[in-house]
């Protein structure tokens, strides 16, 4: 059965930070279910200041920003440009965009910018064509206006990709929800990567989306070197090897 999308507007935090003792450090939280507090920056004053500015142009959570925030940093002086597949409303694209600012890195950005296309009708999860259409491709370029590297690829994928064909790239975000997508930007992407770039997958880890996210990483991965690393975040994180 499809499900109605999420609307930017309604939708509130999945979670809160649980504290084990009042007055202890706030960057430190319950994890669930063993018990113990770990370390979660994405709390930290440092972090909040910059996922403020982002925040009301995504759904993606903090702590899956964080991860996407420190490997642009890591790699923003490696080889290659920065892609993300799935852009939306173009909150992390700005994340990715400000955490490189200076390097002369291109970030490239594949949408529709309308909704979901056609194809999520076949799709075996649970989105339908035109979910998540309340976003506009002036809507992003206006956001990511102060960025020179950010280049809009406005289209459906993976017919798109082939303008990207000739790069190479350090980091890709992908966030597309559907199986056939993922897995045809999986095939695009994968042998681009520069050795020791990384792939960022969302939702892997929720169940809404083991049929169609979930099984399409794990069906690529199956007989490659790579292994998918599962964080709590929900995300897939894929580092190139040589």
């Amino acid at each position: 059965m499809k499900l109605p999308p999420p609307r930017l507007e309604e939708v509130k935090p999945d979670y809160a930070p649980v504290h084990l003792r009042a007055g202890d450090d706030r960057s430190y939280t319950l994890n669930y279910p063993y018990g113990y507090a770990t370390w979660s920056p994405w709390f930290e004053d440092w972090f909040q200041e910059i996922y403020r500015r982002v925040e009301p142009h995504t759904l993606v959570t903090a702590d899956r920003c964080f991860v996407l925030h420190q490997l642009a940093r890591q790699n923003a002086r490696r080889p290659g440009a920065f892609a993300e597949c799935g852009v939306y409303r173009g909150g992390t694209a700005l994340l990715l965009a400000e955490a490189t600012a200076g390097s002369g890195k291109p970030l490239h950005l594949f949408d529709t910018f309308a909704g979901m296309p056609a194809e999520a009708a076949d799709d075996p999860g649970v989105h339908s064509p035109g979910h998540f259409d309340d976003t506009s491709l002036d809507r992003v370029r206006n956001l990511l206006a102060p960025h020179e590297g950010a280049r809009l690829h406005p289209g459906r994928l993976p017919a798109t990709l082939a303008e990207v064909a000739q790069e190479s790239f350090s980091l890709v975000h992908l966030d597309v929800d559907l199986f056939a997508t993922t897995r045809d930007c999986l095939e695009f992407f994968h042998p681009r990567l520069v050795p020791g770039g990384a792939l960022v997958i969302d939702d892997y880890g929720f169940e809404l989306y083991r049929d169609t996210v979930r099984r399409a990483v794990d069906e690529f991965f199956a007989d490659r070197p790579e292994v998918p690393l599962a964080l709590r975040s929900g995300q897939a994180l894929l580092v190139r090897l040589p």
